[in-house]
């Protein structure tokens, strides 16, 4: 249980995790229409659950199926793998200790008077964490004239805001991407694509509504039980040859985002951040989703479908299919896809 974060980073322990407030009723005022235009699904829209079950294979290196009902040989598998990390028989002291620059950082950002000088005394302890930033600063997206040198003048160049995306993507990427070799290694790669894109999308779908950081963070960090659940059936020694029904693809997407909120948790993420995982992981038992739970769901959904689009594995015209029950328009759900294809800043 747990081998997979205990290899790669030890085990430890880590502090326990840490509204909308409706407005008065006022005058009653005549509403405003504007007039929006209606966009038609495209001919390749798909479906959020072939989406997912699309995505799930290839990251778990399994092959398509149509088979609707589980196998006696897949409930076996399900009921293992659900025996190592389901309900409370999963050691969350297993799950990685962020680096303790993470912490500090954190509080040290949520303080409007932080100065340049300050944060660049506390990253300095990090020479990784130096190194990634100055790169970033001197990447294409920020069209420097002169080539940044200085850790202050990176940090005053990508302001609290990207400087908290930069070290997080550099905490993360580690635990997403592994140098562990075979199917891991290949699931990594893709993982990092998700978790990238869905970082964004999250961000663009939450606009207006949600904390950008806590956005980003939740799209970040929503596939991280990924590689421990692979590495649990890569050592049941599961063939992958066989093609794995869609019920126990999805029963494996569900594991995934469990020990996903299970790490948000354990490494004491934001209230709003851990909530919105909780929704993605149990969306039956979660009622009406907060702001943030729904612009994850979408945003997971579309990321899930830009990495098949790049892998081969879908039409580049597709776009995640709207649902009466989703807060987004077609319209937006293909904005979002579209905005995606635009470097960001870590990419540029």
């Amino acid at each position: 249980m747990g081998r997979f974060f205990r290899k790669l980073f030890g085990g430890g322990t880590a502090p326990s995790a840490p509204s909308f407030v409706p407005a008065h009723a006022a005058v009653t005022r005549t509403p405003v229409v504007i007039d929006m235009p209606v966009v038609e699904a495209p001919v390749s829209a798909l479906a959020a659950e072939e989406i997912e079950d699309r995505f799930y294979r290839l990251v778990l290196g399994l092959s398509p199926s149509d088979d609707a009902a589980f196998s006696p040989a897949e409930q076996s598998v399900l009921r293992r793998v659900r025996d190592a990390f389901g309900g409370e028989r999963f050691d969350v002291g297993s799950l990685p200790r962020l680096p303790s620059v993470v912490p500090q950082l954190m509080r040290s950002l949520r303080n409007d008077d932080s100065d340049s000088r300050a944060l660049a005394e506390l990253i300095a302890r990090d020479t990784v964490l130096v190194g990634e930033i100055v790169r970033v600063a001197n990447s294409a997206f920020f069209k420097t004239s002169r080539p940044v040198t200085g850790l202050a003048q990176a940090i005053t160049l990508l302001g609290q805001d990207g400087l908290r995306r930069v070290v997080m993507q550099l905490v993360m990427r580690p635990i997403l991407r592994t140098n562990m070799g075979g199917a891991s290694q290949h699931a990594g790669e893709r993982l990092w694509e998700h978790a990238e894109r869905c970082a964004r999308a999250c961000i663009y779908l939450g606009r207006d509504v949600c904390d950008p950081f806590e956005a980003f963070l939740a799209g970040l960090i929503s596939q991280t039980g990924a590689q421990t659940i692979l590495l649990e059936l890569e050592e049941q020694n599961d063939t992958r040859a066989t093609a794995f029904s869609r019920p126990l693809v999805a029963a494996l997407a569900q594991q995934i985002e469990r020990l996903s909120l299970h790490a948000a948790r354990h490494w004491a993420f934001p209230s709003r951040v851990v909530q919105a995982l909780a929704e993605r992981a149990d969306p039956a038992d979660a009622g009406a989703r907060t702001p943030l739970g729904r612009a994850l769901l979408a945003a997971s959904r579309v990321a899930m479908l830009d990495v098949l689009i790049e892998q081969g594995l879908a039409d580049p015209d597709s776009a995640l299919l709207a649902s009466p029950g989703q807060t987004f328009t077609q319209a937006q759900l293909i904005a979002c896809r579209d905005a995606l294809r635009t470097a960001a800043p870590a990419e540029a």
